[in-house]
């Protein structure tokens, strides 16, 4: 399951292909009250109860060191992540790679006549069947082929009627017929041990930490700006439609004076005190070039 941290990633592009105004926008400015989950959001990466990633955190709080294999890194490093309430720091090293053995498989629709006796889906071993039912719950009328990169271990391929040959050309499944190709593909496993830096205390001190340390008012706008961050406040969102919008630019540019404490593709994150209350603010140009090139990635 995507973490809450990693679903408000996308946050912005979701609200404008809901929100009315907003899916041509050229730019936009959220404000949100600066709760421990809002400061915490685009800071950490929260990690969930269950999953590789809650397993590798454990042995890491358990033994000092979780070492895991994959074809790219199971847990990003870049942020903090939390857990059971804590956040903590972790490191990650590669220690060694390996060339591991996977197999492209394709069904093709409408074989044709075959060399071989078709062979019956229910007869295939089940580290074939386990593998192929979701492959063929995904095809679509009209459908030419229906394939995917598969793996397999080394017990599994002894058992395996499809890899590293299949030792037939056609598959029936319920009346249909496919042919089947297969194709070893290399891929490259990599071995990464993570390790803990440093354990940064509760999400509530965490989060009180980040406020105390980038927190600033955001002060000196013109009545145009402030009309600008007051719809953000109280409608979810500010929308420019244009480019031409000199008071979003200019709330954006006050934002840019100071340094984010999140920062995310094109998007930034900065904790503001606007008329008493301490706000989370985003600012995403989306489509605005200039401002695009200018947002400021935090440290």
């Amino acid at each position: 399951m995507p973490s809450r941290r990693r679903v408000l990633g996308t946050v912005a592009a979701g609200l404008c292909a809901t929100l009315a105004g907003c899916i041509d926008a050229t730019g936009v400015l959220q404000m949100d009250e600066a709760t421990t989950d809002e400061l915490l959001d685009p800071a950490t990466v929260e990690v969930g109860r269950t999953g590789e990633e809650r397993d590798i955190v454990v042995d890491v709080l358990d033994t000092g060191s979780a070492t895991v294999s994959g074809e790219r890194p199971p847990l990003g490093v870049d942020q903090p992540v939390t857990y059971d309430g804590a956040v903590y720091e972790l490191a990650r090293t590669e220690t060694g790679d390996r060339t591991r053995t996977d197999y492209r498989v394709v069904l093709e629709t409408d074989p044709g006549a075959a060399d071989t006796a078709d062979r019956q889906f229910d007869t295939l071993p089940g580290v074939d069947a386990e593998r192929l039912e979701p492959l063929l719950a995904e095809r679509t009328s009209g459908d030419d082929a229906v394939g995917a990169d598969l793996s397999y271990t080394e017990s599994e391929r002894a058992e395996s009627a499809i890899v590293p040959d299949p030792d037939f050309d056609v598959l029936a499944v319920d009346g249909d017929r496919f042919g089947v190709a297969v194709e070893p593909i290399e891929t490259t496993v990599t071995t990464y041990e993570y390790t803990l830096v440093d354990e940064l205390g509760s999400e509530g001190r965490y989060a009180d930490e980040l406020a105390a340390d980038h927190r600033f008012d955001l002060a000196g706008l013109s009545d145009a700006e402030r009309d600008v961050v007051e719809e953000a406040i109280d409608e979810g969102g500010y929308y420019a439609d244009s480019t031409d919008d000199e008071a979003f630019e200019g709330v954006a540019r006050t934002f840019f004076d100071h340094d984010p404490f999140a920062s995310d593709d094109d998007r930034a994150y900065w904790i503001a005190t606007y008329e008493g209350t301490t706000y989370v603010a985003m600012v995403d140009p989306i489509r605005w070039r200039d401002l695009r090139r200018d947002v400021p990635a935090a440290e």
